[in-house]
């Protein structure tokens, strides 16, 4: 029995040992060759995160302690430390397969970054009007704007939106290349704003004495500027009431503008009250025609409805 297993040979199966072990110990010299290289590679690319980092760090800093915008300073921070481990990807790349060459990979990439590029095209759109938003800065965080139907103060300027908390307490999170390609009312880019009043009188009062009833309340009212000082003018002789179209000037912040304007015309209301001056509603003179003919005007009118009846009697 024992002399039968040792003239035993296993069947021919195709899986050689020995070249599956001189594969692995080929791989292995290769890499122990290789070795030197990969660790220059790696404290090189060590080395390229390091600068990374100390670039974002001086862009945040300086943006910091200057004008510019801090969100977009970070921002230009992270581009910058992401372009240059990117550079560093490549340099370590270059090291250990010296064969490698950068330029055929982005060559190669050039089909795909258009195919991506139609992918992300709003992406892409609303990031690129961020950074335009965070540079030119049309408007910053807490200005009072009017976009559309929305309206509120920004709360948040990023990449992508622009996000705002509305007078009603709601968050509108607009997409920044329609905000940015699109008309938008800045409320407070100035200290001051210019609010219009118009209040009619009737046409049997004095004009002058209702303008300067209306100018006694702006004078008394706390929130209007002095300078430049309201303007009281005849806009309008309207079908039941002279209008006057009031003019002043207050701070630019909402509340302030509903606060001053409720007292504006409150005791715009009041004092034409006490000064005995009518404010009319909207009104309608409506003729009757007297069907006796007993009036002058209506006789004269029938004999004017009848006079082409008479005519056409004779001609006949």
């Amino acid at each position: 029995m024992f002399l039968l297993l040792l003239q035993y040979e296993p069947a021919d199966t195709g899986f050689d040992v020995d070249t599956i072990w001189n594969s692995m110990y080929g791989l292995f010299n290769s890499f122990l060759s290789r070795l030197p290289y990969i660790v220059v590679a790696v404290i090189v690319f060590g080395l390229f995160l390091i600068i990374a980092k100390i670039v974002s760090r001086v862009i945040n800093t300086a943006g910091q302690r200057t004008r510019f915008d801090v969100t977009l300073a970070e921002l230009l921070g992270r581009l910058a430390s992401f372009v240059i481990m990117i550079l560093g990807v490549f340099v370590a790349a270059v090291i250990i397969f010296p064969a490698f060459k950068p330029g055929d990979l982005v060559a190669g990439l050039g089909i795909t970054s258009v195919a991506v590029g139609f992918a992300f095209k709003d992406v892409l759109q609303n990031f690129f009007a961020g950074i335009l938003i965070l540079w030119r800065k049309p408007f910053v965080v807490g200005d009072q704007l009017k976009f559309r139907e929305y309206e509120g103060a920004v709360e948040e300027i990023n990449v992508r939106s622009t996000r705002l908390k509305t007078f009603d307490g709601e968050r509108a999170v607009i997409p920044n290349g329609d905000i940015y390609a699109n008309a938008v009312l800045v409320k407070t880019a100035y200290e001051k704003r210019r609010v219009r009043f118009v209040v009619g009188i009737g046409y049997l009062d004095d004009i002058e004495k209702g303008r300067e009833t209306i100018r006694k309340v702006l004078n008394e009212i706390e929130g209007i500027l002095p300078d430049p000082g309201p303007w009281i003018y005849v806009s309008e002789l309207a079908p039941s009431s002279v209008n006057f179209t009031v003019y002043f000037w207050v701070n630019s912040e909402q509340a302030i503008v509903l606060k001053v304007s409720d007292q504006v015309a409150t005791g715009i209301k009041y004092a034409l009250d006490r000064a005995g001056i009518d404010m009319p509603y909207p009104h309608s003179v409506v003729l009757f025609h007297d069907a006796t003919g007993t009036r002058i005007g209506d006789i004269e009118r029938a004999k004017y409805l009848a006079a082409p009846n008479e005519s056409s009697n004779q001609n006949r």
